[in-house]
């Protein structure tokens, strides 16, 4: 199979495909990102056009824009052959994934969705959550690969767009989570206790779960770099749960207090650092009778 993308996200996932001992070739904009991978035995992709030389591909890539352009606006998916499967790790919004489910349907090409829970020590560890979604037999095909990088591969629907309609809503979750563990720690600090203290107590007691503990640790330690995930893909995600939410009909208050916060990490020079830089922002956001 061809991994297209190879990031903090996708080369960890092609490694884990080589010493699964699956026959991998990889693409990447920028050929550095590609060549440790070749080292370890992967056949480099030189052009796009040509990434469905394998009949699988799957992609991890940033966003909407970039899924589109490698993929929607390309003409790759002229040059697949008949039966190719496109699977999509990518967190995009589930519009684009009803779409791109349909440009693949027309030119002949399974579209799977299947969107990762997990930032980049998870997927090293080959202990992703994969939600997906799409046609049955595109799913069972590529199974087996999702597998190999995974701890469990999680089936949430038939239509591909579902699996994202998942990936969001888990994201904003993450969000608050980050949030809220960012504003108890800091209410814990000003009171003098200290800050890995507090996340111990917590996440052995009220808040358990690797979300907690995982960005506990990061917001104790004020550890922002280097990032697993940053405010900008943060808000991204969160906007797209917004964006979703609207389709439906859907308010979702928490969602709009979440993006603006993010927007404030950002602004205040976070935008490039772990997203659990929302509780820096969060330590000095005083308010006015103390100021």
């Amino acid at each position: 199979m061809t991994v297209v993308g190879t990031g903090a996200m996708g080369a960890p996932i092609a490694r884990n495909l080589l010493r699964a001992g699956f026959e991998v070739a990889v693409w990447n904009r920028n050929r550095t990102r590609t060549a440790p991978l070749v080292e370890l035995g992967a056949t480099e992709v030189q052009d796009p056009a040509e990434m469905f030389g394998s009949k699988v591909v799957l992609s991890v890539l940033a966003d909407d824009a970039a899924v589109r352009e490698v993929f929607l606006d390309s003409g790759a998916l002229t040059a697949a052959p008949e039966g190719a499967v496109h699977v999509n790790l990518a967190t995009i919004s589930p519009a684009l994934a009803e779409e791109a489910d349909t440009v693949h349907a027309d030119h002949g090409v399974g579209y799977v969705a299947a969107p990762m829970f997990g930032g980049v020590p998870v997927a090293e560890a080959g202990t992703l959550n994969i939600v997906t979604a799409g046609a049955p037999e595109p799913v069972h095909r590529v199974r087996p690969l999702l597998e190999a990088v995974s701890a469990k591969v999680w089936l949430v629907g038939t239509e591909s767009w579902q699996a994202n309609v998942v990936k969001v809503a888990g994201q904003l979750l993450i969000a608050s989570a980050i949030q809220t563990m960012s504003e108890a720690v800091a209410v814990g600090e000003r009171g003098g206790i200290d800050a890995a203290v507090l996340v111990e107590l917590f996440t052995s007691t009220i808040t358990p779960g690797p979300v907690y503990t995982r960005y506990g640790n990061l917001i104790a330690a004020s550890r922002y770099e280097p990032a697993g995930f940053t405010p900008v893909l943060g808000r991204k995600d969160v906007d797209l749960a917004r964006a979703q939410a609207a389709t439906t009909g859907l308010h979702l208050p928490v969602g709009d207090l979440l993006s603006a916060l993010l927007t404030e990490a950002i602004g205040a020079g976070h935008g490039q650092q772990d997203w659990a830089s929302l509780a820096e922002v969060q330590r000095h956001r005083d308010t006015e009778a103390t100021r």
